[in-house]
């Protein structure tokens, strides 16, 4: 099983100056104890995944394409646990198969004279901007820019293909209700039916610099850029053709 890996800093020694203060005034060293070392390695490791600016909570989103904003919540390490400091650098590392947000659990090894593992739980919530809907929708309905709004949103409760560009969703149909503030996510919209079973069309063939347009009659329905069965009405042959817009088709050669 493949998993992330990522080495820790080892701790770092005293200064010589500071080991001279502290020997002349008394002054006790404060050493890194092993369950800092284990909380820094497990912030390392997480940390790692995410640009600087989305970690700050202070950044300007508006600046980035996206404005992702990212927390991260690591689990209190319990203080009865008897957690040795290592020599060594600490390793971490999560399954490949986990993405980097919503619950993980951190492997942290200790490779040292006395080794240990330790499994740190960890929250990371993700907040990006994502489409959702500005009032009810009606199964069927054709979406406009004024049905929709992006909105922050915790991406890692997400389980679909939200979407984030207003122009993936705009002249969208619904397949099902929606209510207000929904998520719009791929699956919950379908290219609308230009072309219904039964309707007239125009249908369009173009040879060099001449077109011929004749009229005909769709044997299927279909949205944009399916091809379906016209019947020519002028020849009654049936013909495929390509639904290039609203009760247009175009035939090619």
């Amino acid at each position: 099983m493949k998993v992330w890996h990522f080495k820790a800093k080892a701790t770092q020694t005293l200064s010589g100056i500071s080991l001279c203060l502290a020997a002349m005034f008394g002054v006790a060293a404060h050493a890194e104890t092993g369950h800092q070392q284990l909380h820094n390695s497990v912030a390392q490791f997480v940390e790692s995944f995410f640009d600087a600016n989305e970690l700050d909570p202070n950044s300007d989103r508006d600046s980035q394409e996206l404005g992702r904003r990212v927390e991260i919540d690591i689990s209190s390490i319990d203080p009865r646990l008897n957690l040795s400091v290592c020599e060594q650098p600490l390793i971490a590392s999560m399954n490949q198969t986990q993405r980097p947000m919503g619950r993980i659990n951190v492997k942290v090894e200790c490779q040292g004279a006395a080794p240990w593992t330790k499994y740190v739980p960890v929250s990371i919530r993700v907040f990006e901007k994502v489409l959702v809907t500005t009032r009810p929708i009606a199964r069927g309905e054709t979406l406009t820019a004024a049905d929709l709004a992006l909105v922050d949103t915790d991406v890692s409760l997400l389980r679909y293909s939200y979407l984030q560009a207003p122009e993936h969703a705009v002249g969208m149909e619904t397949k099902r209700s929606l209510s207000t503030n929904t998520t719009i996510v791929q699956e919950a919209l379908v290219a609308p039916t230009l072309v219904k079973r039964g309707d007239a069309v125009v249908l369009s063939a173009k040879a060099g610099t001449v077109e011929i347009r004749q009229q005909g009659v769709a044997m299927q329905s279909g949205e944009l850029g399916k091809r379906i069965n016209v019947r020519n009405t002028n020849s009654d042959q049936i013909v495929q053709a390509v639904v290039t817009g609203l009760g247009e088709a175009r035939v090619g050669f």
